[in-house]
């Protein structure tokens, strides 16, 4: 590869034209329409680069990955020096989450530039994902030593730091980010969050309404942080009116459930409370997987006097419980899915 002299071959300025007008359309997320015009491109010169690279992006976005591979792997061919090839090959392999391959595709980046952030928080990403936290610190430290001003990079290692309880630490890199960048909404939704675990209810609101104040086209269901804590600071009718507005929907049934229950029990209905939280542990359940407990729950429901705070703090707590394992369940559960695409492929 060293002795490798790429064949440049200069754009016409129409073709140049063409590039231009692909990448603004896909900066207007008009993807269909900047994918027409790369292709319309590789029609008339089936060895325009930017053409492969732009075309073989917008596949990617429309998670037509096989056909977007093919796109990069021509530009490899094409110029084996490109450093973009192998990360945008590599942004393939992760989604489909064949890391092994992904982390070929961006070692060899870093072979061809060693001062590719992009792919250091790439490499640090898969460690993530296998659970590696101490060696994906590792790269994000090296992206990071390269450009102290990545916001992304410095999100991931806090979360890495939520991850292993080191909720200090995560604060920290969070605020970095935020005097880094004070318009990076993501890093207020962070804070909030872990304000939250921290119990700290008047932090995590007015983190999380940073949030939306920065980015108001957030929707209703990213915003059930900020629904929680309106709850927990008892400002139940804006709490109400946002929970209204979150769409009722699968994979946010048990969360919403929960957060009724919360609103129900500082109301003093603690029998429509406690149909909540059941409702909650439902949700959280795998299909047929009704776990035991439950028949405690009804057990409560089932008793003239629903007003007993012991009785209904325990349900809110079982209710939490279920959710943590569900979300622990989900997660295992996207990964085996995704790595039975990867075999099967």
């Amino acid at each position: 590869m060293a002795n490798f002299t790429p064949q440049v071959k200069r754009l016409g300025k129409n073709e140049r034209e063409q590039v231009k007008v692909g990448f603004a359309l896909a900066k207007e997320k008009r993807f269909d329409e900047a994918l027409s015009e790369f292709e319309a491109i590789l029609k008339d010169n089936p060895a325009s680069k930017p053409a492969h690279l732009g075309a073989g992006n917008m596949l990617l976005r429309q998670e037509r990955y096989e056909e977007a591979l093919e796109h990069f792997k021509a530009v490899k061919k094409l110029d084996p020096l490109m450093v973009q090839a192998p990360l945008a090959a590599g942004r393939v392999y992760l989604r489909q989450d064949n890391l092994a391959q992904a982390l070929e595709e961006f070692k060899t980046a870093l072979s061809i530039d060693p001062n590719s952030t992009q792919a250091y928080q790439s490499i640090g990403r898969i460690l993530v994902k296998q659970e590696k936290y101490a060696q994906a610190e590792e790269q994000f430290r090296q992206a990071l030593r390269l450009d102290p001003r990545l916001v992304p990079v410095r999100l991931q290692l806090a979360q890495i730091y939520q991850t292993q309880g080191k909720l200090p630490d995560a604060v920290s890199e969070i605020k970095t980010a935020i005097n880094v960048d004070s318009k990076a909404w993501r890093a207020y939704q962070a804070l909030g969050r872990i304000y939250t675990e921290q119990k700290n209810y008047k932090g995590a609101k007015e983190a999380f309404e940073k949030a939306v104040s920065l980015n108001p086209e957030m929707p209703p269901a990213a915003r059930l942080g900020l629904i929680e804590a309106l709850v927990q600071n008892n400002e139940l009718e804006e709490a109400i009116e946002m929970l209204n507005q979150v769409p009722r929907v699968k994979q946010l049934a048990a969360k919403t459930h929960q957060l009724w229950g919360d609103i129900y029990q500082r109301q003093g209905l603690t029998k429509e409370a406690a149909e909540e939280y059941r409702a909650a542990s439902l949700a959280a359940s795998e299909a047929g997987d009704i776990p035991d407990e439950l028949a405690e729950l009804d057990a409560i429901l089932e008793q003239d006097d629903t007003s007993s705070p012991n009785l209904i703090s325990s349900y809110r707590s079982l209710a939490l419980q279920q959710l943590t394992q569900a979300q622990t369940r989900a997660r295992q559960n996207f990964q085996q899915r995704r790595q039975g695409k990867s075999t099967l492929k």
